[in-house]
Formats: structure tokens, sequence, C-alpha cells
């Protein structure tokens, strides 16, 4: 019996539906059925009825809780073994979007890479969903980011929440303020209402991530409608209309830092807007999650604490910046 087969079956016994396995897995179908038949000839007995809908037999309900722990114990022995061997060269998988990882990656890099100079960091920008089977399937050794999850799998480690703003060149700002002081952090009002800005263009993320409709809520309630110039997956584009004044667009103060601190000379400083939602400002909140069957490198575990010290300042600054605002 080979943990391949034993694999196979766990994720099978999860979907009950072959098709979506193979499509996920990315496998043949014979493939899958192949695996599957010969860990039921292994085991004498069916694990699987096919008719009139997949699902698993009772002794394949007493096996799945068996194949679990092999195929757990499994990736366990594998990821020691691996943080053994990579000590000093190798490299980390790590999932994070590309917008928040310019904005953390290269601080970090500054004090990981003298440490472990062999060790090349790799990064995995997919949505939430995806990142998490990922790591839930040790494909990565952590990732950084928003999530919802509730794999007991899956630990995770608080990092930031990071307050939503609403960004503009000044020209926009000239144009389209109706009876607005400049903002920001630390010299922004203490509250904005989006109908304060009445056919301001926009740019917003895709409807595919929760952001967006967090951001269609706070114009619901501020009885504004939002002149949408684009929606993009791609959030890099919002950096290059801010420089052109475009359009304006929404981004965390972690996020609103990097722009500032990689503005051209020359180019006008960036507006920018605290949004609250039902009374209460509009935060994301930032966490590390680690899959708790991996037993991570010491790379990887320097490289975590780098990441939690850069966003306990992070957090020290924005909560300097809400206390200045406050006054």
């Amino acid at each position: 019996m080979d943990t391949i087969s034993l694999y196979y079956f766990t994720e099978a016994a999860k979907d009950l539906n072959f098709t979506q396995t193979v499509n996920r897995l990315f496998l043949s179908q014979q493939n899958l059925t192949y695996q599957i038949a010969k860990l039921e000839s292994h085991c004498g007995c069916k694990l699987f009825e096919r008719k009139p809908k997949l699902r698993l037999t009772y002794e394949g309900e007493l096996f799945l809780a068996y194949a679990q722990e092999a195929v757990a114990s499994e990736n366990d022995i594998l990821s020691v073994l691996r943080s053994v061997s990579d000590e000093n060269s190798g490299r980390l998988r790590i999932g994070v979007s590309t917008p928040r990882a310019s904005a953390f990656i290269p601080e970090i890099l500054k004090d990981f890479s003298p440490a472990y100079p062999h060790v090349a960091i790799q990064l995995l920008d997919h949505p939430s969903y995806q990142l998490e089977r990922l790591l839930a399937n040790n494909a990565m050794d952590f990732c950084v980011g928003v999530f919802q999850t509730q794999n007991p799998e899956l630990r995770a480690t608080h990092l930031l929440s990071d307050q939503l703003y609403l960004c503009m060149s000044d020209s926009l700002f000239r144009e389209y303020a109706a009876g607005q002081t400049a903002g920001g952090p630390g010299s922004g009002p203490r509250e904005v209402s989006l109908a304060d800005f009445p056919g301001l263009p926009v740019a917003l993320p895709s409807d595919k991530i929760p952001l967006y409709r967090v951001i269609l809520s706070c114009y619901e309630e501020a009885g504004a409608t939002p002149h949408i110039l684009l929606t993009t997956a791609y959030p890099q584009m919002f950096r290059a209309l801010y420089y052109q004044g475009t359009a304006a667009f929404f981004a965390t103060g972690m996020i609103l830092s990097d722009h500032r601190r990689n503005r051209p000379a020359g180019v006008s400083p960036l507006r920018a807007f605290p949004m609250s939602l039902h009374g209460e400002p509009v935060k994301r909140e930032i966490t590390l999650l680690s899959n708790r069957q991996r037993s991570l490198s010491k790379p990887a575990q320097h490289f975590v604490h780098l990441t939690q010290e850069f966003y306990k300042i992070m957090e020290r600054e924005q909560e300097a910046i809400s206390q200045r605002n406050a006054l």
C-alpha cells in the first residue's frame, strides 16, 4: 500500500466526484480510477459505491481515518527531512498577493538574505482560497493575506488590522472634491463620505475579490453611485492611474505607504481619506497562515519572525495615525 494511492483516496473522499477531483488535482480520470482500484484490491473490499452516485462504503468510512493519518504523517516527516537538508540552501515558497508582497518582501529580504544567502524565495500569487488549498496540501511554507479559513489544519496568526483609504491624485481632488480638505494618514479628515466626491472616476478590484463588495457597500451607505472607470484583478495598474490623474482607487494603509515611498519626483502627493462603514473604520485583517502538520525549516522560521516584526512596526504606525486623527 503506497501513500500516493492513499492521498488520491482521501482527496476523492472530499469531493465524492471523480471528475471534480481529477480537475482539481490535474490528473487523468484513468490514473485516479487505477489508484482507487489498486487500493480496493489491496484492502479486499469496495471503498466507494459508484451508483446511484459516488459515496463511501461503510468500509471506506472506516478506512478514511487511517488514510488521512497516514498521509499527514508522511507529509510531516518529509517536511522535517526537507528542513534538515535545506537549512542553508533551497527555497521558500510563500503565498502572497503581488501588491502586498511589494510592500513588505523587499524590507524582509534586507535582513533575511545576509543570514541565508543561498535560500531563494518563490512568491505564489493566487486567490485566497487557492492559497489555502495549496498550504493544506503542503505545497508552500506559509502565506500572508486576508483569509476566511475554517480549515482546522491551518493556523492563523494575526499580523495587522489594515485601514482602507480612498486615494486620488491632487488634480482629481481639486476637480471632484465637494468642500473637502486635503486628507491622508495623519492629516486626513476624521470621517469622509463617498457622496462628497460626486462623479469621481474610480478603479475597483475584481468583483471576485471580497473587497469589491465592501467598497460597493460603502457607496450604498453613502447613497452614492460609483463612477467605475475600470475593474481589474491587477492592482498594479492603480499606481499608473494615480500618476496620470485618471482615476481614484482604494488601498489599505500598508499599500498606501508603499505608494508614497515610491512616488517619483515631480508627481503630486497622494490624497487619501479613511473609509468607514456602519460607523466603524473599514479594515482588512491580514494574517499569516501556516500548516499545523508542517515543520518549518530554520530559514522559514526566520522569515516568519521577520515578517511578524515588520507588521508590528506597521501596526504601531497605524495606531499612531489613528490617535492623531482622533485628536
